[in-house]
């Protein structure tokens, strides 16, 4: 009876699958507003990740020959650490077919607001 017991009391492990963001990213709507919130975070490595989980997502192969590197470039490039140059980075957004949009963190309410004289 004590061993009947003992076998009940056993629970069975629960293993998870890991979790790939790259799955998700499959429309033009879900890697676009993934992109501007990462590009929100003061910490410039979440852009990095997330432009590389936008890279995984379309192929890094297609990736890299699209923005005219090597594949191998691309990985070190948008690898946890590392310091790429602006050039470097709007290359790979433009072969990934995103772009940069500035907003301001500032609200101003209209009649406040300055005008822009024409030049």
């Amino acid at each position: 009876m004590k061993k009947a017991k003992a076998k009940a009391n056993v629970k069975a492990k629960v293993t998870y699958a890991p979790f790939e963001v790259a799955d998700y990213l499959d429309s033009e709507e879900a890697i676009a507003e993934y992109l501007s919130l990462a590009a929100r975070d003061e910490n410039s490595g979440v852009l990095l990740k997330a432009l590389g989980d936008v890279a995984k997502a379309r192929g890094m192969a297609e990736v890299a020959k699209a923005s005219g590197l090597g594949r191998e470039s691309l990985y070190k490039t948008l690898a946890p650490g590392a310091k790429p140059r602006f050039e470097t980075i709007a290359t790979i957004m433009r072969a990934l077919n995103v772009g940069f949009s500035v907003e301001s963190r500032v609200r101003v309410r209209a009649k406040n607001a300055r005008r822009v004289k024409a030049a």
